[in-house]
């Protein structure tokens, strides 16, 4: 066995430590990567340096130099040393969180946003090399930090000048190279972040950036009841910065901020706004409450607001609009979030009832106000589970309606039970309510001007053939391309084009024509032919149907025949339907087996609703309307419409010229949009 050697005290001693090239690319990541983090955390140093004043000279090409000056507590050499050469530097345990201020400056009280002392490497974002220039206690102090050229040190230190100079502050400085940001963005930016504390001026190229001139503020006026009036500012930054500080409520009376910016218990437990958020970091709230009164209603300290009537009626009034606000701005993501959700559990959704559906809309509705931290993969795993719930709990409500019938009610469940087994009456109803479904969609279409006929309305009557008559329910009523051809050329000439999606489907620039046929058989149950053919030609909305119409159909039927596409005793209906008829038109027959008929969309829709018992109406009229979740229709009306118009839609067929079908034929598919 090998014998471990000897260990030996400082061999390694004498070896420095390497720094890779991106050392502080890793250690400081967005802050000399990110040039609006960068001049953010430059401005948050000088913030907690105790400036009251802040002058930021900014360029408009490369090349040029950009400087950020304020006029805080300032450093001395050992300061600045011991703050500038650690690394991961600990604000809290060498200064604390509180903020000290130049002599001088009194009634401001902050906590500091630094934490690690990373924000120190902010000028890197913009220049290799940068200058800094510090006063305190009567000394002034001039170097110059660069980026190594070693690997022994991430970055160089050179001492520039000592010099005696009476004042407090510090200036950074650097030619900036890269990440030029314009001026008016600059402005707008730093606005939306630090406009919120009264007690600190900023300045870009000598103008002040002013809470009225920053884009996107919304101000509202707030009347409270016996109280007064204030002035709630809302500012939502162009960028949210990774600290939530100086984020949240502001309070100000008479120009000076009360306590620190906060979510002021809108962001505990249950509340609508989690401070973790990225919005959080986003949103900010100045309220002016000039009408309150120091001592009496603002402590002595201005640290916080006395508990009395009145400051309690100003922060119920503010918070509730807070809260409304808030809600309009996630309005929209959250609607997003909920449609995903949604989205993942698609199949267990469609399936539920509409009260169902609602009832789950509603709770990720709240489960997203209450819970803002939940990820979208959670919310959707919850989804999942409450739809499942939803599921099973169908039968235990049928069980509670049972028990809710009157006796005379359960005689006629037992009747219904004995003739009709459960599939058997859910083939009928859900055949049923498919048709309903189908007239609801028609009356809103049908009519409507901006209806595209190809895409809207020919897949629903080619869906709806049984309003015209019984023996339209067949189901070997098929719609066929090659009549549509024939139709097609005689109408648009030899170079027409059918459509690409339903190349069963004749497009004219005032109507779509649709050509449906049924198959003949001989004795010995052989297709030999086209028994009918169904044509029928949709005018758009508002559209009135002419003797000059009428005719037209009557000549492509012709054509039709002329083709060879159907046998002589082939007979051929062609339906011409618009929102009117010119005064005396009529249907009219040609021979014993071509006949011609105009007829309004609302005929159609009466025959439908005839068709159907009127039951759509004595729903309604018996059935209190139920008013579903706008996302969840949203996310499942593709589907919903998928299966109403192209579940077991008959494919269609071709028919070769001498009339009879060809088995080995190849099907069209069609690709109607419900």
């Amino acid at each position: 066995m090998a014998k471990t050697p000897a260990a030996q005290p400082g061999l390694f001693a004498g070896a420095p430590f390497a720094f890779a090239d991106r050392f502080l690319q890793d250690h400081a990541g967005q802050i000399i990567s990110e040039p609006r983090t960068a001049i953010l955390e430059l401005i948050a140093n000088s913030y907690d340096a105790g400036a009251t004043k802040i002058d930021i000279i900014w360029p408009t090409e490369r090349g040029q130099k950009f400087s950020v000056t304020d006029d805080g507590i300032g450093m001395t050499k050992a300061e600045f040393e011991r703050r500038w050469r650690t690394l991961c530097y600990d604000r809290e345990a060498e200064q604390g969180n509180e903020v000290v201020f130049p002599k001088g400056v009194r009634g401001i009280k902050r906590t500091a946003f630094g934490r690690s002392g990373k924000g120190r490497h902010a000028p890197f974002c913009f220049a290799d090399s940068y200058e800094v220039s510090t006063m305190k206690d009567g000394d002034c102090l001039q170097v110059r930090v660069g980026l190594a050229a070693t690997g022994t040190t991430p970055f160089e230190i050179t001492l520039l000048a000592e010099t005696k100079k009476r004042g407090h502050g510090t200036e950074i400085s650097a030619v900036l190279e890269r990440h030029l940001l314009a001026v008016e963005e600059l402005r707008q930016l730093i606005g939306s972040k630090f406009i919120v504390d009264p007690s600190l001026c900023i300045r870009v190229n000598q103008q002040p950036v002013e809470l009225m001139s920053l884009e996107g503020l919304k101000t509202t006026e707030i009347a409270v009841e016996g109280q007064g009036t204030v002035t709630v500012h809302f500012i939502d930054s162009i960028e949210h910065y990774r600290s939530a500080k100086l984020r949240g409520i502001s309070w100000w009376v008479n120009q000076r901020r009360v306590g620190e910016p906060n979510w002021d218990r809108l962001d505990e437990e249950d509340a609508y706004l989690d401070g973790r958020t990225e919005h959080a970091k986003k949103f900010s709230f100045i309220v002016m409450a000039d009408f309150l009164t120091p001592g009496q209603d603002v402590k002595a300290d201005w640290s916080d607001f006395h508990a009395n009537q009145r400051t309690n009626a100003v922060r119920d009034a503010v918070h509730r609009y807070v809260i409304k606000e808030i809600q309009a701005q996630l309005a929209t993501t959250r609607k997003e979030r909920k449609k995903t959700a949604i989205e993942n559990s698609r199949e267990l959704m469609g399936e539920l009832p509409t009260i169902s559906k609602k009832a789950i809309g509603q709770f990720i509705d709240e489960v997203q106000e209450k819970c803002p931290t939940m990820s979208d993969r959670d919310l959707s795993r919850t989804v999942q589970v409450l739809a499942k719930l939803e599921q099973s709990r169908a039968g235990y409500d049928l069980l509670a309606q049972l028990a809710a019938c009157s006796p005379d009610d359960l005689d006629t469940w037992n009747s219904l039970m004995q003739q009709w087994s459960a599939s058997n009456a859910e083939i009928f109803l859900n055949e049923l309510d498919r048709r309903l479904k189908l007239i609801d969609r028609m009356e809103k279409l049908v009519e409507n001007p901006l209806a595209d006929e190809l895409h809207d309305l020919q897949p629903l009557f080619e869906r709806g053939l049984w309003m015209f008559g019984p023996e339209f329910e067949s189901v070997d009523f098929r719609s066929n391309r090659g009549l549509a051809e024939v139709i097609g050329k005689f109408l648009g000439g030899a170079d027409y084009k059918p459509p690409k999606r339903r190349p069963d489907f004749v497009v004219l620039p005032e109507s779509s024509i649709g050509a449906y046929c049924a198959d003949a058989y001989d004795a010995g149950g052989e297709i030999c032919g086209i028994r009918k053919v169904a044509i029928l030609e949709l005018k758009k909305g508002g559209f009135c149907v002419t003797q000059k119409e009428a005719d037209q159909a009557r000549d492509y039927s012709k054509e039709t025949r002329k083709a060879g596409r159907v046998h002589a005793t082939t007979e051929i209906v062609a339906y011409v339907l618009g929102a009117t008829l010119e005064e005396g038109l009529e249907s009219a027959d040609y021979g014993e087996n071509t006949h011609i008929i105009p007829m309004v969309y609302q005929t159609v829709l009466r025959k439908a609703h005839q068709r159907t018992f009127n039951l759509q109406k004595r729903l309604l009229e018996v059935q209190p309307a139920l008013v579903s979740d706008p996302e969840v229709d949203a996310v499942l009306r593709v589907d919903a419409q998928k299966q109403l118009f192209d579940e077991a839609l008959p494919k269609p067929h071709i028919t070769p010229l001498n009339g009879s079908d060809a088995s080995s034929a190849e099907p069209v598919e069609t690709e109607g949009k419900p």
